[in-house]
Order: C-alpha cells, then structure tokens, then sequence
C-alpha cells in the first residue's frame, strides 16, 4: 500500500469560517439596524438617530459619538443598540426593535446564503 497524506489546512479553513461568521453576524446587525430605524417612533429624530448596529466586522456609530452604554460584544456577537436614554420606553409601548428582530428572521437564510457564496464559492 502505498504512503500518502492529506493537507487538511485546518487554520485555513477556520479562518474563512470566522471572517464569514463575522460578515453575517454584522451584515445582519446593519440590516436590523435600517429596519428599527424605520419603524421607530419620531418625536425629535433624534432616538431613531441614536440606533446602531454593531458587529464583529464594524459599526455604524461614529468615532466619539456619545451615546448610552455602548454593548460590549464578545468574539462572534452582534448588537442592535438603542442609544437614546428613552429607547426602552418606546419599545415597551410600540415594539419596533423587537419587530425589526423578527423580520431578520424572515431573511437571515438570504444573508447565509449571500455571506457563504462569496466566502466560500458557488
């Protein structure tokens, strides 16, 4: 029988599995972002304004803008932040950021399937 060996290329692999979980976690946290941002109550613009979505790849918060506790997100988390003060008193009375979470739903397997073919081909 003859001698032979595989090259897994392990780190390889895991690499591009980590930078295309990143991208759809934050691509994800930007489209929920848009979608809480339309929904929400306007009183001043300046709550739908103040929501941001943070992933592993970025945020679209601006550098030295203030805003309430910024989440702190570990290695392979996303976050939809509602930096105004009073965000949580609209969402318990009209619910857009908990509506914007359930239309992620409707199209993450669109996101997957997105993220996976230009990381990973086909």
């Amino acid at each position: 029988m003859a001698d032979s060996q595989v090259n897994w290329y392990e780190n390889d692999v895991l690499l591009v599995v980590d930078e295309a979980k990143d991208e759809l976690l934050t691509r994800l946290a930007f489209q929920g972002e848009g979608y809480a941002k339309r929904d929400a109550p306007v009183d001043t613009g300046f709550m739908r304004n103040a929501i941001y979505g943070f992933g592993p790849s970025g945020s679209h918060r601006a550098e030295g803008q203030e805003m309430a506790d910024p989440p702190k997100l570990g290695p392979g988390e996303a976050a939809i932040h509602g930096a105004a003060n009073y965000t949580i008193y609209q969402e318990e009375r009209v619910g857009f950021m908990y509506k914007a979470l359930e239309q992620l739903k409707r199209i993450a397997g669109g996101v997957i399937r997105e993220v996976g073919k230009e990381h990973f081909g086909g």
